[in-house]
Order: C-alpha cells, then structure tokens, then sequence
C-alpha cells in the first residue's frame, strides 16, 4: 500500500496577495490547447431541446456560459448560444412561426449539428492560436467544436474553441468579420420579409 505524505506548507503570508488571472495572456503562436476548452477537464452545459428560451438563458446565466449543447433523447443535436436566445435568431423564429418569444424552445433558434463548423482532434496537434484564429475568419462560426472519431465509429465531441475566449486571452478582437457578416445577414433578411 503506498504511503501519503503531507506536503510541506508555506508559514504565514504577507498582505495583500494578487489572484491569479483566469484567462492567461496568449499569442498567435502559441499552442491552440492554450484556448481550448477540453470537455474532459471542464464541464459542458446542456438543455433539453424542448426547453422555452427564457428557461434555458437562465440556466445559462446561472452557469456562466454564453453557450450550451442541445439534448433530444440521448444524444447532442445541437448548441445554441445567448445570442440565439435573445437576438436575431429568436425574433426570425417567432416571425416565422407566428408566436410570441415565450412559446419558443431550443428547438427554433438551435444550431443543429448539420451545421456546424468541426474540427478533428487529430488536427490540434501542433495547431496555433493563431490557425484558430484563421479558422473563426474562414467559417465567420463564434464556436468551433472538436470532434474524436467518426468515420465509421461515434464521432465524440471533445472540446470547444469559443471566438470570445480567444479574443480575451489575445488582448484584442478577432471578429469584425463576424460581425459584418451577422450585420449583412439581418440586412438581407429584414429586406427579404
């Protein structure tokens, strides 16, 4: 049987102590793992697909995410993010449908997995910030999801690159072009109704 030891603690410390910073500082060339979010480590949320926005924002706010995987039955059919919940996705939504915000789920604003923009596992190897960041300007996506396996086999959701989080840990913004885009796709679709 293997013998525990205490570990050795430090005697009283000086007034005031600095806390550590939850978000390091990073550069393009760093290793991508510096920004992503490995579903083995940290947890996800997930809300049922039938669950009404405002329950599901809640439950986001409380869990402090900007993002959650969508569940129908056993398995992930989707994610859907604040924005989808209170921007322009819900109000398309509820124009289409003809109801009011309240009577939406998850299911009318979800981007469901057919759309999503992926990354194999296999590729994040000797990835960079910055290959990320390409990638979020390539796919004009907030979120890239990281995938294990498939082809043949259950493709597993491994992890997540989140456009905020990278932008946060590089000290400035990676997404004008995802706003221009988001912009001219209210614009062609207010012109088009």
């Amino acid at each position: 049987m293997p013998q525990h030891h205490a570990l050795p603690v430090r005697p009283a410390l000086d007034a005031p102590l600095t806390l550590a910073q939850s978000e390091a500082h990073v550069e393009l060339d760093d290793p991508a793992s510096a920004v992503f979010t490995d579903l083995r480590i940290a947890s996800s949320v997930v809300v049922p697909i039938d669950e009404a926005l405002e329950d599901a924002r809640r439950l986001m706010q409380h869990a402090g995410v900007r993002m959650a995987f969508v569940l129908d039955g056993g398995g992930v059919t989707g994610l859907v993010t604040a924005a989808d919940l209170q921007g322009e996705r819900a109000l398309q939504a509820s124009t289409r449908r003809g109801v009011p915000h309240g009577e939406l789920s998850v299911a009318d604003v979800m981007t469901p997995v057919s759309h999503w923009t992926a990354i194999d596992l296999g590729h994040l190897a000797r990835a960079r910030v910055g290959d990320i960041v390409a990638t979020f300007r390539a796919t004009v996506q907030r979120y890239l999801i990281v995938v294990e396996g498939g082809a043949g086999g259950p493709a597993v959701i491994r992890g997540v690159f989140s456009a905020n989080r990278v932008e946060r840990a590089l000290g400035r913004t990676i997404e004008e072009e995802l706003r221009t885009n988001s912009f001219s796709a209210l614009a062609a679709a207010l012109a088009g109704s």
